[in-house]
């Protein structure tokens, strides 16, 4: 719940001040060390276990840590500050969900780090020669000098992934920390290096199959353990049905904790209902069910878009804060989640590459690119950019081949096997800047700690130690992991063919309670006077009217609320400056 900011460099007076100013939700008290060319503020609540208080300070260094270790320590700051004064790995098991600053006295060197999956954030922009970070954007936009200019190159990115991919921020000039890695800024210069990287080492020793599922079994119930305080005895669980968040209810189980799970009501749109009804009286746990609909999407909007402080277009953000604000009703501080399965043990959404890459050249002299086929499963507006971009959209957009150079690191690596140079863009992509940012957002926004216990560096390390066909045996997918639960849950859970959480999205968009807001943000006046877009295109979507070759109806309801929540954000996060004003 804490937060922090700082600079390095001759930076205006109040700078510290002003980016506190815009976290009073983060605790009850702020501290700041101020020193020549440097500056290190921190906000946090007094008693809350496993957090840092306060900001440590010795004869050597000062730091501030944001958020929490796995284990569970008394002080992060501290445990973080005698890592790194250790030698030669100091950070070679760190983990948790956390961001923290630490400024050497005499080499007069700052250094900034993230967790290794990016659970918390940490943005830096350099202005007039000073460096200033911050675990919110907010805190960034509350700096006078800070020109709101809109990076089209990175909106461009958006409207592909509908999320923000990569170190670029929105807003020009501003930049993400990447996960696992470490800023380090001397004499001006800063350089980024990694502390954990995802390497694929097959072991044999793991080829046999009752082998390998033990494996995964134990080190998936140390990682939920990791992640529990020490007199925790109670925790929510966000329980879907499918097999992943039912892995960690038998591992909540394995370690004693008191489980109330917390389950999506669509009404007739429901999916895994039932499923999810087995896995709660199966394992004895008590459910509540979270109702859902079009005018709770309206109520709860605003409050999203605030709290997400980036654009997100996957439908589930609403559903996953009224999720979040069941837990808090239930007097819960700590929620667990089951995000991270299929990035780890290859789930459904790797076949359609995998069959395109089995199949390529089959029917075409020229197959499409790896990268090519990796953008078009998101069924954003990959390949739309002509009708939807307006000439100064597409001109400021930037050279052709950005998105794919995203990619390039992960899918064109020969050292790994396909499948992993797979999960490894799944992992940096849509893990690390999709799933986990906006999961946390929307637990924090209920003052919950949120805990993902399948995005855990040694969970996460074993299962690249694990062969290919153990993750995707043929058609089954997290083969393994199916393996390690198949005695501690139903047949039909386990084995079942995989649905996935699908949010009734175009129903909810076409509905008479989303009327008004689809019209004011997405209206053509609204969308004539942004000047990004096309109104005929979104006219379209508006009226319901899919692509031609398209079958699932749901695309055009992720269509829409991809370019409702960018045009929220923009009056939200650039109209408004970052000051909090009704949307409509």
């Amino acid at each position: 719940m804490s937060g922090l900011c700082g600079y390095v460099g001759a930076a205006e007076g109040g700078a510290l001040e002003r980016m506190l100013s815009t976290i009073a939700k983060r605790g009850d008290r702020d501290q700041t060390v101020v020193e020549p060319g440097f500056g290190l503020g921190f906000r946090a609540w007094s008693d809350r276990p496993g957090e840092s208080s306060a900001i440590v300070r010795d004869a050597e260094a000062v730091i501030a840590c944001a958020g929490t270790l796995a284990p569970s320590v008394r002080c992060p700051a501290e445990a973080l500050r005698a890592r790194l004064a250790a030698a030669p790995a100091p950070l070679d098991d760190l983990d948790g969900a956390f961001a923290f600053a630490h400024w050497e006295l005499r080499s007069r060197t700052l250094t900034l780090g993230r967790d290794p999956f990016g659970v918390r954030a940490l943005y830096h922009v350099r202005l007039g020669g000073v460096l200033y970070f911050a675990s919110e954007l907010q805190q960034l936009l509350a700096l006078p000098q800070l020109p709101f200019e809109i990076d089209a190159s990175v909106i461009h990115k958006y409207l592909t992934f509908s999320f923000v991919p990569g170190e670029a921020m929105p807003i020009a000039g501003i930049r993400r920390l990447p996960p696992g890695q470490l800023l380090k800024v001397h004499a001006g210069q800063a350089t980024l290096q990694p502390y954990f990287e995802l390497q694929e080492h097959v072991d044999e020793r793991f080829q046999e199959q009752a082998v390998a599922s033990r494996l995964v079994g134990r080190v998936g119930a140390r990682a939920t353990r990791r992640r529990l305080a020490e007199h925790t005895r109670d925790a929510a669980l966000f329980l879907s049905g499918g097999l992943d968040s039912a892995a960690v209810a038998v591992w909540l189980e394995q370690a004693g904790v008191e489980v109330q799970a917390f389950s999506l009501d669509f009404g007739e749109h429901s999916v895994e209902r039932e499923e999810a009804t087995e896995v709660a009286r199966t394992l004895g746990i008590e459910q509540h069910w979270v109702p859902v609909d079009a005018s709770q999407l309206v109520a709860a909007y605003e409050h999203v878009v605030e709290h997400l402080e980036l654009p997100f277009g996957d439908p589930v953000t609403v559903p996953q804060y009224l999720l979040g604000q069941a837990a808090h009703a239930a007097g819960l501080r700590r929620v667990f989640n089951g995000e991270g399965g299929d990035q780890l043990f290859g789930g459904w959404t790797n076949k359609p590459m995998i069959a395109a890459e089995v199949y390529a050249g089959l029917y075409e002299s020229e197959p499409e690119s790896r990268e090519a086929v990796y953008l078009q499963s998101y069924h954003r507006f990959y390949g739309q950019e002509q009708a939807l971009y307006t000439p100064q959209l597409q001109a400021a957009a930037g050279p052709v081949g950005q998105r794919r150079a995203l990619l390039r690191p992960y899918l064109i690596h020969d050292e790994h096997s396909f499948l992993s140079q797979i999960r490894l863009a799944d992992i940096a992509l849509k893990g690390s800047d999709n799933i986990l940012p906006r999961a946390y957002a929307m637990a924090d926004a209920w003052g919950l700690e949120l805990c993902t216990p399948l995005f855990d560096r040694k969970l996460a390390t074993v299962a690249f130690r694990l062969p290919p066909q153990l993750k995707l045996h043929g058609a089954c997918e997290k083969y393994v992991l199916k393996l390690a639960m198949q005695k501690r849950l139903p047949e039909s859970i386990v084995w079942r063919r995989k649905y996935g959480m699908s949010v009734p999205i175009t129903d909810f968009v076409q509905s008479a309670s989303l009327s008004e807001l689809v019209e004011d943000l997405l209206g053509d006046d609204a969308v004539r006077a942004r000047g990004l877009f096309k109104p005929e295109y979104v006219a379209q979507l508006r009226a319901g009217e899919g692509l031609p070759s398209e079958t699932r109806r749901r695309r055009v309801g992720e269509r829409t609320w991809t370019l409702l929540m960018l045009e929220a954000w923009l009056r939200r996060f650039v109209d408004a400056r970052g000051r909090y004003w009704s949307l409509r």
